[in-house]
Formats: structure tokens, C-alpha cells, sequence
């Protein structure tokens, strides 16, 4: 027994610039037969992953990412959350399968489906030496992406990966998670309003003083900051919409 899985998750940091390197159909194959082995909520496979090779596909991605990393990788990858099989397979069956995956717990199940088999790619290309980036950004313009991507009804994109040898000069590092005890509750969870903000307070620090040395001193903001920066946004605010379009979370 070794800790070279544990390892290589601590090492984990997103990679933005990548050389201008295809990965091969063989690494793709392997990639996505990773994914496929991860857990899957009552064997339902609520998921499926576009591979986007087409340059123009990618360059209208981009568009609606705003980010130059979704053409300029060695392969993108599209996380789709995707009741279309389901609801083949309820056209033919003596059951009503329909009010499970337009509910609220139909959209956690395949959510949860997709988180999964994203995060088991994302630990099998960095054990392959490559770089990873989310790609949360496609879901600027839902609507947009699905016509893109000719979804049918009942699957949702929710995100992207991008995949590839990491630049040269490339030089990210990852970033102070919160403490452990903060996140970790023993038996019960620990609401305790006064060590909670004592431990975000510190963690602020830990941040602030890990942004310093990153950009010496041009970035030093806290947790706390991009926390309210970021969920003070009203941002996305079509999504309930783009959800109940693509026939989910109606009930």
C-alpha cells in the first residue's frame, strides 16, 4: 500500500495553458473508460460526455465561454447530464418513468452522476502526466451550448473539461484548502457560529498570504472576498428555465 493516489490528488491545480498537442484517440478511449468505472446512482448512467474535436464547434464554445483554453487544448470534453436514453426506454416500457427524471431528485441523481465520472477522468489524465481545467464557464449561455451541441430533450451540458500536456511555461501550484477540521464534522455537524468564523478568519489569512507570494503582492484578497464577489453576482439566472426547456426539474 502507497499514498501515490493520495499524492497526486494533493498535487491537483487547475492548468490553463496548454501545448499545442492533440491527445490520441487511444487516450481519449481511456479517459472517457475511466469515467464509465466510476459509481453510478442505481446503475441509471445519467450522464453523457461530448468530445469536441471540430475546431468551429470549439470556437463557438469559446464564445459563449469567454475562456481561450476551450480551442487551445489538447481536447475538450463536454459533461452532459442526460435522461434522453431514459426517456427512449420509457416510450417502450409499461411503467412511467417521466416524473422521476423531471424531478428535483431526478436533476441531484444525474448531477451527481456526471460529478463523478468528471472528477474520475480528471485523476486518470493527471496520473497520464496531463493538465485539467473545469469549464463551469458553458454554462454562460445553456441555450446556446445545447444548439451547438444538438442535445435532444432531457440532457443538460453542465460543464466542460478541458485536457492537455501542460504549456512550458505553465507554473500553477494549488491552492490552501480549508482547514480540515472546518469541513469535517465528527457525528454531528458543528454550527458553532463563534469557531466557525475563527476558522474563516484564519483561512483568510492562509489565502490572503498564498495570493502575495503568487503574484508578489499585486493579488493578496481574501477567501471571504471572492466568496461575496462571486455569490453577490446575480449571475445565470436563466438556469431554472434552461432546465424545465430541456424537460427537467419540473416537479
Amino acid at each position: 500500500m502507497t499514498d501515490y493516489v493520495y499524492d497526486l490528488m494533493k498535487k491537483h491545480h487547475s492548468v490553463r495553458q496548454f501545448k499545442d498537442k492533440p491527445l490520441s484517440d487511444d487516450t481519449v478511449r481511456k479517459l472517457v473508460e475511466a469515467g464509465q468505472s466510476a459509481s453510478t446512482s442505481s446503475y441509471l448512467q445519467t450522464y453523457s460526455i461530448i468530445g469536441v474535436e471540430d475546431p468551429n464547434i470549439k470556437e463557438q464554445l469559446k464564445e459563449v465561454s469567454g475562456q481561450p483554453y476551450v480551442v487551445d487544448n489538447g481536447y475538450l470534453f463536454v459533461f452532459v447530464l442526460d435522461y434522453y436514453r431514459h426517456n427512449l426506454i420509457n416510450e417502450t416500457v409499461d411503467f412511467d418513468m417521466q416524473t422521476s427524471f423531471e424531478s428535483a431528485e431526478g436533476l441531484l441523481v444525474g448531477a451527481i452522476d456526471v460529478a463523478l465520472v468528471s472528477e474520475n477522468m480528471a485523476l486518470a489524465a493527471e496520473d497520464m502526466g496531463y493538465g485539467i481545467v473545469y469549464l463551469g464557464s458553458l454554462r454562460n449561455d445553456v441555450g446556446r451550448v445545447k444548439e451547438i451541441l444538438d442535445l435532444p430533450e432531457y440532457a443538460f451540458p453542465l460543464f466542460g473539461m478541458a485536457v492537455g500536456e501542460p504549456a512550458e511555461g505553465e507554473n500553477g501550484a494549488p491552492k490552501p484548502r480549508l482547514p480540515l477540521d472546518h469541513v469535517f464534522h465528527k457525528n454531528v455537524y458543528n454550527s458553532n457560529a463563534k469557531e466557525q468564523r475563527e476558522a474563516i478568519q484564519k483561512y483568510d489569512e492562509t489565502v490572503s498570504n498564498y495570493y502575495k507570494e503568487r503574484t508578489n503582492g499585486k493579488r493578496q484578497e481574501t477567501w471571504s472576498e471572492q466568496v461575496a464577489g462571486f455569490l453577490s453576482g446575480k449571475t445565470r439566472l436563466d438556469m431554472l428555465e434552461e432546465l424545465n426547456k430541456s424537460g427537467l426539474m419540473k416537479k
